[in-house]
């Protein structure tokens, strides 16, 4: 439409937009979104939630990387990435809860066992490791603050 309109179109850049650029109101989108539901057959959904869906799915994929997700969603706050999008789904606390098993409780059964010796499996160099990922990230740090809060007592 811009090469087609040429001086016509007014480039707000905007993702929704008229045919000559001008953005949409809020109530144009919600209307065209909740035809777009009826005719799908959709269950219904506002159209600010399919950001906060698209944030915790990139906070998911990127592996909790909250600076990365802050920055796509234009956030001006970590903290609003963690307080609102950082909700652990099931799936992932299970994954978390079996990885806990086997390389906390299955390494420490393996170090008691070597009668003073500490285990030879690398774990100092883990420990530096992730030692070295949390001060260089502290918005990690706040983030399973955060879901250590919101799952306690489950």
């Amino acid at each position: 439409m811009k090469a087609t309109l040429c001086n016509a179109y007014t480039d707000f850049n905007m993702v929704l937009a008229h045919a000559d650029g001008r953005p949409f109101e809020e109530r144009q989108i919600a209307d065209r979104l909740r035809n777009f539901i009826k005719k799908n057959n959709l269950p219904p959904v506002v159209f600010h939630s399919l950001r906060h869906c698209s944030t915790s799915v990139k906070l998911q994929i990127s592996g909790g990387n909250i600076k990365a997700v802050q920055g796509d969603t234009g956030h001006a706050q970590a903290r609003m990435v963690t307080d609102l999008y950082a909700h652990a789904n099931t799936e992932d606390r299970r994954l978390l809860a079996q990885k806990v098993e086997q390389d906390f409780f299955q390494k420490q059964g393996r170090a008691e066992t070597s009668i003073g010796q500490s285990a030879t499996t690398g774990s100092d160099e883990d420990t530096a490791t992730a030692l070295q990922l949390l001060q260089s990230n502290p918005d990690m740090v706040k983030f399973i603050i955060a879901a250590l809060g919101r799952t306690s007592g489950v």
